[in-house]
């Protein structure tokens, strides 16, 4: 929003922050619970009527997994909050979050990196600016296990959406959730699309 022109034809611009927090944080745990559930492939395979095979999608366990949240603002403290009860480490990288606040989150800050390779479910819930465009690109992705999914509720853009889509391709990671694409609306031939362990 470009708040000097607003401001010059007396339009007044709001933000209502607090608002948003709370469906977020839980949007991104549906998210992962959905992706570590294997809840999308059983769906097609019970459908498809192939109900045998849905044994083969059993999914992973949460208790003991790695959390990692980058961007520790409103939506990321939230999301620390609502996911207290399910056993999970928690990792966070945020260069401007105060370690105080982290602490009654049972949450600790790490480098971006150690976050990218000791994380089971990475979610980005940061701001789109200069700092973060592309925060998250091939270099990243290569740090990640190959049994870790991606979830990006932030902005299309704070992640290397080629850079994803070819890690994905390579099967290099289990998966990803997206509430959000580099182009929106999203062009229908992305192959973000066609893939089965990806939730769009």
């Amino acid at each position: 929003v470009d708040v000097p022109a607003m401001t010059e034809r007396g339009i007044l611009v709001t933000n209502t922050p607090i608002a948003i927090r709370r469906p977020v944080a839980v949007a991104s745990l549906t998210m992962l619970f959905a992706l570590s559930g294997r809840l999308f492939a059983k769906d097609r395979l019970t459908r498809a009527g192939n109900w045998t095979d849905r044994t083969n999608h059993m999914g992973v366990g949460l208790i003991g997994r790695t959390l990692g949240i980058v961007g520790a603002g409103g939506i990321g403290l939230e999301l620390l909050r609502v996911a207290q009860p399910f056993g999970m480490r928690f990792i966070v990288a945020d260069p401007y979050v105060d370690d105080a606040v982290l602490a009654p989150l049972n949450a600790t800050r790490v480098p971006l990196d150690q976050l990218m390779r000791e994380s089971d479910f990475i979610v980005v819930s940061c701001l789109l600016n200069d700092e973060t465009f592309h925060l998250i690109g091939a270099a990243q992705f290569a740090l990640m296990k190959p049994t870790a999914f991606f979830i990006n509720m932030a902005r299309g853009p704070v992640a290397d959406e080629l850079a994803l889509i070819e890690t994905l391709q390579a099967g290099r990671i289990a998966g990803a959730g997206l509430d959000v694409f580099e182009q929106e609306p999203v062009d229908p031939n992305n192959p973000l699309l066609k893939m089965d362990n990806v939730i769009v």
